[in-house]
């Protein structure tokens, strides 16, 4: 049934990514939105829905993942100056999660599913997640920290939203998140 969850909200991303307007706009409005939710203080999150698609290369198929998380540390901007420059650099604004707190699941991954003495093969193993850690900064810039494979960090630099989905590239690979603001007070 989870691989089946899995692939339902792959299919559902991609009616978002292609059913959206084509004026996608700036995605200030959304990154300041979740902004504002959890500057309101403790128990003030937002869970993160991802997917991934990348294109084929050389020997190797194309790749769908599907990703949760959830934001809860708001990290300030801050301010660097270099003396041998006499240049100020801003370090942006963040929100962030844990290390490890966010799992991504993938079609090329499988595993063996018996139910009711039927056995088929099933993508997107439960069994074979990656851990990865989420961060937004104020400019909109989304990273997605792989956890799993040495802290690699993949960035979006100049995503574009519609809506509540921000999408954007990273290489070759098409990363659209959605966010959801919800309070554990």
């Amino acid at each position: 049934m989870k691989a089946f969850r899995y692939i339902a909200g792959i299919l559902f991303s991609l009616t978002l990514f292609f059913g959206a307007d084509a004026s996608a706009q700036s995605c200030t409005s959304l990154v300041q939105s979740q902004f504002t939710w959890m500057q309101q203080g403790s128990g003030y999150y937002v869970n993160v829905t991802g997917v991934t698609l990348k294109p084929a290369a050389g020997s190797v198929g194309p790749v769908a993942s599907s990703f949760t998380g959830y934001l809860d540390v708001v990290v300030p901007q801050s301010w660097y100056y270099n003396p041998s420059t006499g240049v100020f650099t801003r370090v942006p604004a963040r929100l962030t999660s844990p290390a490890n707190s966010g799992r991504q699941v993938f079609n090329d991954r499988s595993y063996l599913s018996t139910q009711g003495g039927v056995s088929r093969w099933q993508t997107y193993s439960a069994f074979a997640q990656d851990n990865i850690q989420l961060e937004l900064d104020d400019t909109g810039k989304a990273t997605v920290i792989l956890n799993s494979w040495s802290n690699t960090r993949v960035v979006i630099n100049s995503p574009t939203c519609t809506g509540n989905v921000l999408t954007g590239y990273s290489g070759s690979v098409l990363h659209a998140f959605t966010f959801e603001q919800f309070y554990l007070g």
